[in-house]
């Protein structure tokens, strides 16, 4: 037995017996660990060397930058990483490249690719913005990146989110998401160097809003006989009563031989000559003459008057017109998010449609007014939308004149008040007490 001598027996350091192997011999003498003290834990101080790091860190940094990759290769390098679907390491790439290369290679990129296949893309162009908007002393104009386009396919990505089988249906409830985070970046550098951008949304929700509250203004109507019906049927009772006042016009004039069953056509050249008409036989016409042809005009007129101020007739087709202006707006606003969201159905219901996107541009509003000014702020508009025509919305739109109809009908009217306002107040009380004794005499 070997034997080890006691003050051995207290060292930290193992001795053992060397064997014939390679490997008893690398375990000869092994430190034991279970007496060693623990070291210290080294602490960062400022120190003059360590203030070196910053300026090697800075140095590298820079180093990273591609500096002699040729348009041409940098083009192919960016199309590769995007069909691979690697938009970050395209976008990384896009960040390294020197300015001279950007410059030379960003009007052959396929901007409206990236666009079109948002919200995948943002990444491609969050790098693309920064770059240009930086980029002060190059000129590069920030439209060739179609602020626009990108704008409003933000609008559709927030306006699909608001669908049920969305995948992006958290989008809006979480305001830390990666999309928004990178939509908002986007916008930042997109108001800040395009202004309208606001203007423009801001206009798009309040056109799409008016849409919305015209679909659902084609309900009931009133009608003068104090009943609510269609406004196709309102128009047929109201026909109905202008036709019977007309045929009773008619009827007056026969009775009262105010013109002939077979009309004569009187000209310069031919026909009899207006004896009646002329201007030598009206200034020698005596009183009975005159007060005759009176009674007979005042007689036509009291048969015409109400066709003529038919208020009812007016205020159904100032509806009529206000509902085909109404059906073209919606059609329109439907038909441009068609053009600009090639992927909605032709069938797809209007209102739900309209309603998305008009919800998409309040979101991009919102995300716009976390950077922006608050200024002219009318994200506040209301689109509850659907609802009837009523009484009081009929009163106030007859009170306008719309359309050629009406406004033909309003001048009748005033040449009609006017005249009688006249007539009234030339005749004095003998002849007016004469003429209505004359006027129930042939009642």
């Amino acid at each position: 037995m070997l034997r080890i001598d006691r003050p051995a027996m207290f060292t930290t350091w193992t001795y053992k017996q060397a064997g014939h192997s390679i490997i008893d011999r690398g375990n000869r003498i092994r430190p034991e660990r279970h007496n060693r003290k623990n070291i210290q834990k080294m602490t960062w101080r400022t120190n003059d060397w360590a203030k070196g790091f910053k300026d090697e860190v800075e140095s590298r940094v820079g180093s990273m930058t591609i500096a002699d990759v040729s348009p041409s290769v940098a083009i192919r390098r960016v199309l590769l990483l995007y069909e691979n679907q690697e938009y970050r390491e395209a976008a990384n790439f896009i960040n390294r490249l020197n300015y001279s290369t950007f410059k030379a290679i960003l009007p052959e990129l396929p901007i409206e690719l990236f666009v079109d296949n948002m919200p995948h893309t943002l990444a491609i162009l969050e790098a693309l913005y920064a770059r240009v908007f930086l980029a002060d002393g190059l000129e590069i104009s920030l439209k060739l990146l179609r602020p626009d386009s990108v704008v409003m396919q933000m609008v559709k990505v927030f306006a699909m989110q608001q669908e049920e089988s969305s995948p992006m249906s958290t989008l809006v409830v979480d305001p830390k998401h990666p999309i928004v985070a990178s939509c908002k970046k986007l916008l930042k550098v997109i108001v800040l160097s395009e202004p309208r951008i606001k203007k423009l949304i801001s206009t798009r929700k309040r056109a799409l809003e008016k849409s919305i509250k015209g679909l659902g203004q084609h309900g009931m109507v009133g009608t003068s006989d104090n009943n609510l019906m269609n406004l196709h049927e309102a128009l047929k009772l109201e026909f109905d009563k202008v036709i019977h006042r007309y045929k009773s016009a008619v009827q007056k004039l026969d009775e009262l031989s105010l013109a002939p069953k077979q009309l004569v056509t009187r000209s310069i050249s031919h026909g009899p000559a207006p004896i009646k008409a002329s201007h030598q036989r009206q200034l020698s016409l005596r009183q009975e003459e005159i007060q005759e042809r009176l009674i007979k005009n005042k007689t036509l007129l009291n048969v015409i008057e109400p066709t003529l101020n038919n208020q009812s007739m007016n205020i159904l087709l100032n509806i009529l017109q206000r509902r085909i202006e109404m059906d073209k707006d919606a059609l329109f606003q439907f038909t441009q998010l068609r053009k600009e969201v090639k992927d909605m159905s032709p069938n797809a219901v209007v209102a739900s449609a309209l309603m998305r996107f008009s919800q998409g541009c309040q979101q991009i509003l919102e995300l716009i007014k976390e950077f922006g000014d608050d200024d002219n702020d009318d994200s506040s508009t209301d689109i509850s939308g659907y609802h009837s025509d009523s009484d009081s919305a009929i009163a106030l739109s007859g009170s306008s004149a719309v359309g050629s109809t009406t406004n033909r009908a309003y001048k009748y009217n005033l040449l009609y008040r006017s005249g009688r306002f006249c007539l009234s107040y030339h005749i004095d009380g003998l002849v007016h007490k004469y003429f209505m004794s004359i006027f129930h005499g042939l009642k």
